[in-house]
């Protein structure tokens, strides 16, 4: 009978809510005192205990569990409210809709003559706390997921899935027990069944790799495109690197680093500097060209300033004396040509002749067209280097015929430098 059996129910400090995600399971800490109407506590006793769960003002019954716990010497119990026994075909704790209405505890003890009701206790706010977990996370079989709701950590406002906040560090850390398991992060953006890239970052055996499977509708899986280890960073394909350079002189030769900007800059800047001090100019002047023909005498116009034949179509020649090695890098002609006919032009020509040769090889030749009484500059920019068995010269001739004063040569300006 109730009469017989007093109980403590130390409800405001035992009633918890208790949530692991290891073992995905819900419950409510109950602890009491079991004691007699003699106030004598029932001590390393088998007890059972019946707990039904009530629900609303009409405390319709969503959930019934039965207990057998033995009472301790001090005739104290601690239960587990959801870990029971199911009795008469109850739903599951978790289906439990704890913010659906108020809810409400039901006891019932038997101590040897059957269950007898212990009353009822609403539940207040402590036991509440599971109701946020309930609509946030579920439970199924060894899983736990959330569908619907950002989660923070170390912030209770998260704008992502998953917000970790820290005033000095946030960090995730995968760790596996040994070097042949693995710990990965995967992206994915589209449907599995379709034609995506996914990316995968996956540590395993001593290598952090970065994947992709490019192509989902085949088993080929994820393939490497990139790997990080002591050793340094590998493509998919070629040398592996090792280093970034900041040595402005590249003189590493190295084919395991990588140049950085300024260093790229620093050796074009510097290379450049160097060609600017080796490159010299000479100029051969209108006095410094012959002729192989004595019947036609030179003749110079404006004071010296360009020279000319006064008929036949014979060739003026000039000797071009630059350092044996040398790279001609541009020649630039300087021509008169003031006759408007366009049949009637002088043109320019580089040759070179070996020293034991008689007949000489042409390198190019460039003329004018048309006329102009300001002169042209024609030029010529194709590298030429000096072989030490040649001799280079310039050879000026008209087209068709000298015509006096109409055609001539001012200057010959030769760039080079030197190796």
């Amino acid at each position: 009978m109730k009469q017989f059996i007093k109980t403590t129910l130390l409800l405001v400090l035992c009633f918890s809510a208790f949530y692991s995600t290891t073992y995905a399971q819900q419950s409510i800490n109950y602890k009491a005192v079991l004691k007699d109407n003699n106030g004598n506590v029932i001590a390393n006793d088998v007890v059972p205990v019946q707990f039904n769960i009530l629900k609303g003002v009409a405390q319709t019954n969503v959930y019934s569990e039965l207990h057998t716990p033995t009472t301790d010497g001090n005739g104290i119990i601690i239960i587990n409210i959801g870990d029971g026994t199911l009795v008469g075909g109850s739903p599951l704790f978790s289906t439990i809709d704890w913010a659906d209405d108020s809810h409400f505890l039901q006891v019932l003890i038997n101590t040897g003559g059957g269950l007898v009701d212990m009353g009822v206790t609403e539940f207040n706010a402590v036991p509440y706390a599971l109701s946020s977990g309930d609509k946030s996370w579920e439970s199924e079989n060894d899983n736990v997921h959330v569908l619907s709701k950002n989660v923070g950590i170390g912030t209770d406002s998260p704008t992502e899935l998953l917000q970790i906040n820290d005033a000095d560090t946030a960090g995730i850390k995968l760790a596996v027990p040994s070097l042949a398991d693995r710990s990965k992060i995967e992206f994915r953006n589209g449907l599995e069944t379709g034609n995506y890239s996914f990316y995968k970052i996956e540590n395993r055996s001593d290598l952090l790799r970065f994947e992709l499977d490019s192509d989902l509708i085949t088993a080929a899986g994820y393939q490497a495109r990139m790997t990080l280890s002591n050793l340094g960073l590998a493509l998919e394909n070629g040398t592996r690197v090792n280093e970034f350079s900041t040595d402005g002189t590249l003189a590493g030769n190295s084919n395991t680093a990588l140049p950085t900007e300024m260093a790229v800059k620093t050796y074009v800047d510097n290379s450049i500097a160097t060609l600017e001090t080796n490159t010299k100019t000479i100029i051969i002047p209108a006095s410094q060209f012959v002729s192989d023909e004595s019947n036609y005498d030179l003749r110079y116009g404006n004071s010296g300033t360009f020279v000319y034949k006064t008929e036949n179509n014979s060739p003026l020649y000039a000797s071009i004396i630059v350092p044996v090695g040398s790279t001609l890098t541009s020649i630039t002609f300087n021509f008169r040509d003031v006759n408007s006919s366009p049949n009637v032009n002088i043109s320019g020509s580089i040759l070179y002749a070996f020293k034991s040769a008689i007949f000489p090889t042409l390198q190019f030749t460039v003329s004018t067209f048309g006329a102009s009484s300001s002169g042209f500059e024609e030029s010529y920019s194709t590298p030429i280097t000096v072989n030490p068995d040649r001799q280079y010269y310039v050879r000026v001739i008209p087209t068709s015929v000298w015509t006096n004063s109409d055609l001539g040569i001012n200057s010959v300006k030769v760039t080079y430098t030197e190796n």
